[in-house]
């Protein structure tokens, strides 16, 4: 494999502040895809986002290992926590995930993948760039849910209960899957957006492509909740963006040089 790093990050608005902070150019005009040259002690590397979902993350990310060659790939992006304890802007430093089955499934155990020894000087790697910068790294299980958001906080703290789990996300699973069935190790860098105490507004679905809620129940959740409206966006906005300057200096220091 070559020696490229492959970030793959589930929206567009958690990857532009990554592309941007590494100075890095659309491919071929792309929103979704971007590649920064090798420079000083960053690796040459590629952004891609894979859309919300397991299946759009697996089937993004073996398009991408086929395109880029990538020597390490990392699932980038964003998490919920489902425990006490866990703060907004703490990231997931870990190589670790265990898929869900769906809503209609009852959310029953299907498989766990762990990046193992291979992985472990990557997530130390990663820790000690997230401290440099100024960032608090969490270790513990991401249990990945493939088909919709979990938005109750029964059901989170059931299934926290349930695997050992402090984080859900949607697509690290994906990502895990198809970086192991070619052979590349992977690393899991994502930070917390919403707690048991502090959740996402429920936006209900969001597009599968970008990431972002739908307009039209955007706006009708704003016309709902006119007074947390605008500090609870520019909240999420303010806290993606800090993230994002942070996982391209983390880069552009080489903290995760393959």
């Amino acid at each position: 494999m070559g020696q490229s790093l492959l970030v793959l990050i589930e929206g567009t608005d958690e990857l532009l502040p990554v592309a941007k902070g590494i100075g890095a150019r659309r491919i071929d005009g792309s929103i979704y895809h971007w590649h920064a040259p090798a420079s000083g002690d960053m690796p040459e590397t590629f952004i891609s986002c894979t859309g919300v979902g397991t299946k759009r993350s697996y089937e993004c990310t073996v398009k991408r290992i086929a395109e880029c060659k990538p020597g390490l790939i990392v699932s980038a992006g964003t998490f919920g926590a489902i425990v006490d304890g866990v703060s907004l802007t703490h990231w997931l430093c870990i190589a670790r995930s265990r898929m869900l089955g769906d809503q209609s499934e009852g959310r029953a155990f299907k498989q766990d993948l762990d990046g193992g020894a291979r992985a472990r000087p990557y997530v130390e790697r990663l820790r000690e760039g997230l401290k440099a910068v100024g960032g608090t790294p969490l270790d513990g299980l991401l249990v990945c849910v493939g088909d919709v958001p979990l938005f109750h906080e029964e059901e989170k703290a059931r299934l926290a209960k349930a695997n050992s789990a402090i984080g859900v996300d949607m697509e690290t699973f994906g990502i895990a899957k198809a970086s192991e069935e070619a052979g590349i190790p992977w690393v899991v860098a994502r930070v917390c957006v919403d707690t048991p105490t502090i959740p996402l507004p429920d936006f209900g679905a969001l597009s599968p492509v970008t990431g972002r809620p739908y307009y039209g129940r955007l706006f009708k959740w704003i016309l709902t909740h006119p007074i947390a409206a605008v500090p609870t966006l520019y909240g999420l906005w303010k806290l993606v963006n800090v993230y994002g300057k942070q996982l391209a200096e983390i880069i552009r220091r080489g903290y995760l040089k393959p």
